[in-house]
């Protein structure tokens, strides 16, 4: 079964994903009074690499195996992985646009953003069952409504941060870095999601998909590492300067 891994470049993706999920436990640890923010995003970037691990690892041994031992899920929705990973984008566009929603104090923004992220999670749940996508497929509209609320999320943040004092201390701003890798990250995926209808058509866009998908995990989750990394650096040396 690992071979699969192997074969098909699946461990580097959650080598940087454990990476980043580990920093953020270390920086919770070491940060003295965490809020509620620091928990969500160390959570989220968790949840993130254990439901893409099961994903990953669900498909593979499916694949190698034939569903051995759980031979009564090929006869059902389930025996496909995509319900896995629908759940999973529904579930991280939905963290990160509640996340940098935290991070802003205008009521209207949040309640704007928060009123958009509760017809984001109705509206995808519908779209799920009614167009049976769920099982069959990865939902375009699921993921670039999600891409959608985590920008303007962002931009939130950005606007709160230009409004006050925050911006003086930008280097020790964890929120910055996590949002400096997601608008990459939204940017370079997002239109392959827009056109991933002719990757069954173009072996060559395939080959395009799979490396940029590969290459903007790379980038996203060595971004969040660096980010708690740096963090913890910065928390150290007010320590030994006090």
């Amino acid at each position: 079964m690992w071979d699969a891994f192997i074969e098909y470049r699946l461990y580097p993706t959650y080598i940087f994903e454990l990476i980043a999920a580990i920093s953020g436990i270390f920086y919770l640890y070491s940060k003295k009074e965490p809020v509620k923010t620091d928990y969500l995003i160390v959570f989220t970037i968790n949840l993130i690499f254990l439901i893409d691990l099961f994903g990953a690892t669900y498909s593979v041994y499916n694949y190698v195996y034939d569903y051995a031992y759980i031979e009564f899920i090929k006869e059902t929705p389930f025996r496909t992985h995509f319900w896995i990973y629908n759940t999973l984008t529904l579930l991280t566009g939905s963290l990160f646009t509640i996340y940098f929603l935290m991070q802003t104090h205008s009521r209207k923004l949040k309640k704007s953003i928060g009123a958009l992220v509760a017809i984001y999670i109705i509206s995808s749940i519908v779209h799920f069952f009614t167009n049976e996508v769920f099982f069959l497929t990865t939902s375009a509209y699921v993921y670039i409504f999600g891409a959608f609320l985590i920008c303007i999320s962002i931009a939130a943040y950005y606007l709160q941060l230009l409004r006050t004092d925050r911006i003086l201390n930008f280097r020790r701003e964890l929120p910055l870095y996590i949002s400096v890798g997601l608008i990459i990250y939204q940017l370079g995926i997002t239109p392959l999601f827009i056109f991933q209808r002719y990757i069954v058509e173009s072996d060559d866009f395939e080959a395009v998909y799979g490396w940029t998908v590969d290459l903007g995990n790379f980038f996203l989750y060595s971004v969040f590492a660096f980010g708690f990394i740096k963090m913890i650096l910065e928390m150290g040396m007010s320590r030994s300067s006090i």
